[in-house]
């Protein structure tokens, strides 16, 4: 048996993956309900969401598909209307996602060397956001030594994202950048730049709002509804008001002692904070990692310096069998980014029981396995 521990959507991801390949997977989540309290909206619009595609892939990989599950419902995932930006002197502006369309607006509204800057800036995060999948989106962060000398020539590190803002020739400008920043609770000074590969991302993937039968959009969570009737569907146990109270290494496997009783399982992913987990483990490398981060004041770490990286949960913590996945993982507190996160558990728990590689890249496997 898997165990997930707290209801995290990087959690409830993997345990969806996990059981879909023949796992037995339990959740303990010591609120009454799963998933009440979980942000999957990508601003503050909690109509909207960006990067459906992870979305999408864990309910492929779950069983029936998110546009089937919609359907059923009368739903559908349709592009949202571009997002409407108001600035500190007053002016606004409606700025779409299309790369041509985006350019027209800006050019119109800023001059053309607005555009330009523009352009250049967020054709340099899509070369970021290339870098930074396999640095714990799509691969697991494993250290410094991935921090090639190539990577860092993109992701420029020390960079903030203040400065990367103040380089740009329009005030509005600098404003749309530091307000990825403001939407993640996180110090512009102290944030790397690379953060603001959001931008890049809603510019390639969109803005998505789920639209029901009459043409009204509902609140993103809605997905988070569909996630938790797909473990259902999956067999996954979910036990709501359990609360985990400590993890010990065993012989066979982890133990969890809860105020349920005590589980034995051969695997534990947790999807708590740094310092609760560390309350749980009891472990001197985990307490370590609670003291060197910070809780932010959205979701996921605060930022001191790009060095914060280092200092991020590992997939693997210390503990035999026992992994982090959350909104402080490498991959970030986004919706989409726990959702990969979620991936990676899987495939790592799964190939270290069975020894099978689940990952999209090996091309030679093929699904039989699993019991349902």
């Amino acid at each position: 048996m898997i165990a997930v521990v707290g209801g995290g959507l990087a959690g409830l991801a993997a345990a969806a993956r996990l059981a879909k390949v023949g796992h037995d997977v339990v959740v303990l989540e010591r609120e009454p309900e799963l998933g009440a309290g979980l942000d999957v909206a990508g601003e503050p619009d909690e109509t909207v969401l960006t990067l459906p595609a992870a979305w999408r892939d864990l309910f492929r990989k779950s069983g029936r598909t998110l546009d089937a599950e919609l359907d059923r419902r009368g739903l559908q995932l349709l592009p949202a209307p571009a997002r409407s930006h108001r600035f500190a002197d007053g002016s606004s502006l409606v700025l779409p996602t299309d790369r041509g369309e985006q350019w027209t607006v800006l050019g119109e509204t800023f001059g053309e060397p607005a555009a330009i800057a523009w352009r250049d800036l967020l054709d340099r995060l899509d070369a970021t956001w290339q870098v930074l999948r396999a640095l714990g989106m799509e691969a697991e962060f494993t250290g410094r030594e991935l921090l090639t000398p190539d990577a860092r020539a993109v992701l420029r590190p020390r960079e903030s994202i203040a400065r990367l803002a103040a380089g740009l020739p329009a005030a509005q400008l600098t404003e749309l950048v530091l307000d990825v920043a403001a939407r993640l609770g996180q110090d512009p000074r102290r944030l790397p730049g690379w953060h603001a590969v959001r931008l890049s991302v809603e510019r390639t993937f969109g803005r998505w709002q789920v639209i029901d039968a009459g043409g009204a959009a509902q609140p993103a969570r809605v997905l988070v509804g569909l996630l938790v009737e797909r473990l259902a569907t999956r067999g996954v146990r979910v036990n709501t008001g359990v609360e985990a109270i400590r993890i010990r290494k065993g012989t066979d496997g982890p133990s969890i002692e809860t105020t349920d009783g005590r589980l034995d399982v051969t695997a534990v992913i947790s999807t708590l904070n740094p310092i609760d987990h560390a309350d749980l483990t009891r472990h001197k490398a985990d307490y370590k990692t609670a003291r060197a981060v910070r809780p932010a004041a959205a979701q996921g770490p605060l930022w001191a310096s790009w060095h914060t990286l280092l200092d991020l949960p590992r997939l693997q913590t210390p503990v035999p069998g026992v992994l982090s996945a959350s909104g402080w993982s490498p991959a970030g507190p986004d919706a989409w980014a726990q959702l990969l996160t979620g991936a990676l558990a899987a495939y790592r728990v799964h190939g270290d029981l069975t020894g099978e590689d689940i990952r999209p890249t090996n091309k030679d496997y093929r699904p039989g396995g699993g019991r349902r």
